[in-house]
């Protein structure tokens, strides 16, 4: 009876995660469509919206980081409401902004705040299922996400069309608020596992690398491996993938409808391929599936060096976003079924921070190089070159794994 019952828990507290990744994403996805389309055409240098986008990868990192390693002491419940709603606040003010000053702040904290409340969401996901089915859980919850973008870029591009951007940002900002409904009904227990620890020591918040000092040697390994990992998909993602809006606006000037279907069909194309991901994993084996795909990214990232012509150049960015994030769950499943379960907020925390902050220097430097005539072709250039870096990351993390 209590093994049911355990089973009923995770599976309740499976839906209605994902009810939130489904309410969320969708206004989000619709939000986070023409944000940068409206910063752009209303005047603002591409090379400002890279440093707002900057100002708000920041925030992630930052608060991300704190935030990831309080949850690991706190009430994951009051947290996540806590969070949310500062989101929301942040993120409909930062598009009443007066100023570039007053935008930047609040893209911080609206950044902080929503990486935040996804870092407390993925740890339980991961708490509240077992090793035998994460990898399944974690692919449909990502695969609903996606999804979500997929209606949010479609739905966003014909509202941007239709009514003022502002008048559409600040209703979609504010309807996330709905996504706080199924998080009332989730149930928090307190969970533990020593399986993978040297000592039972409690760890200072403030002392996060003390964590690591408390896992054994293939443990640490594996963390390294995911952090160098997340450090090179952040330089290479932070080049280009966080303004596929702009620059589709830049490269081919189409209207925010077609936009948004574009950004809808590499989501589309994720979503079905990371809900299928564990099938692969079972098949070919979890780190074959990764490698492949992490050395197969960065050479059509190279082809986007130097098409230009709009079909095929959408045909290989749908491609190329496809295939590098359809197998997340897998990596995702991988690492965290050997971390321990009391440390995976300080974890998550921690890759979450690396990945923001590698994103947010290279918003800096997409906001240098679009200064430049042949902008984009370096853009690209340069961030396969990162995605190489993390297809060799992947190969030590298999032979690692193997010994």
């Amino acid at each position: 009876m209590s093994h049911t019952s355990d089973i009923s828990s995770t599976n309740s507290a499976a839906r209605l995660i994902t009810i939130f990744t489904f309410t969320d994403g969708l206004a989000q996805g619709i939000y986070g469509t023409i944000f940068n389309l409206m910063l752009r055409t209303s005047g603002m240098p591409t090379s400002y919206v890279g440093r707002i986008t900057s100002f708000f990868l920041w925030g992630c990192a930052l608060l991300g980081l704190v935030f990831g390693i309080i949850a690991d002491k706190v009430n994951k419940k009051q947290l996540m409401f806590t969070t949310h709603l500062l989101s929301v606040f942040f993120g409909t003010y930062r598009v009443l902004s007066k100023s570039y000053v007053q935008l930047g702040i609040s893209s911080f904290f609206f950044g902080g705040f929503s990486t935040a409340t996804g870092i407390v969401l993925s740890t339980l996901l991961i708490l509240k299922t077992s090793k035998d089915n994460r990898t399944k859980v974690l692919g449909l919850n990502f695969g609903v996400g996606m999804l979500t973008g997929v209606l949010g870029n479609i739905l966003g591009g014909v509202l941007g069309d239709i009514f003022p951007l502002k008048a559409v940002l600040i209703s979609a900002s504010i309807s996330r608020l709905l996504a706080l409904i199924p998080v009332k009904r989730l149930s928090i227990e307190k969970f533990s596992d020593t399986r993978l620890y040297k000592s039972d020591t409690d760890t200072n918040v403030l002392e996060f690398f003390s964590t690591l000092k408390k896992l054994n040697e293939q443990a640490k390994k594996v963390v390294l491996y995911y952090f160098l990992s997340t450090m090179s998909v952040g330089f290479g993602a932070g080049l280009f993938v966080t303004f596929g809006n702009v620059i589709f606006y830049d490269l081919f000037h189409l209207s925010p409808s077609l936009i948004g279907t574009i950004l809808a069909m590499a989501q589309l194309a994720t979503s079905i391929g990371a809900i299928f991901s564990y099938k692969l994993g079972r098949k070919f084996g979890d780190m074959n599936v990764l490698i492949f795909s992490y050395v197969f990214v960065p050479i059509l990232i190279v082809l986007l060096s130097f098409v230009r012509e709009p079909i095929t150049f959408t045909s290989v960015y749908i491609l190329r976003f496809a295939v590098m994030n359809m197998v997340g769950p897998l990596l995702t499943a991988l690492v965290f079924s050997n971390i321990p379960a009391s440390y995976l907020s300080s974890i998550n925390g921690m890759n979450t921070f690396l990945s923001n902050v590698a994103r947010a220097l290279s918003a800096d430097l997409f906001a240098a190089l679009t200064r430049f005539k042949n902008g984009y072709t370096w853009i690209f250039v340069v961030s396969s070159i990162f995605y190489f870096a993390n297809a060799y990351v992947m190969i030590r993390m298999y032979k690692h794994l193997k010994d």
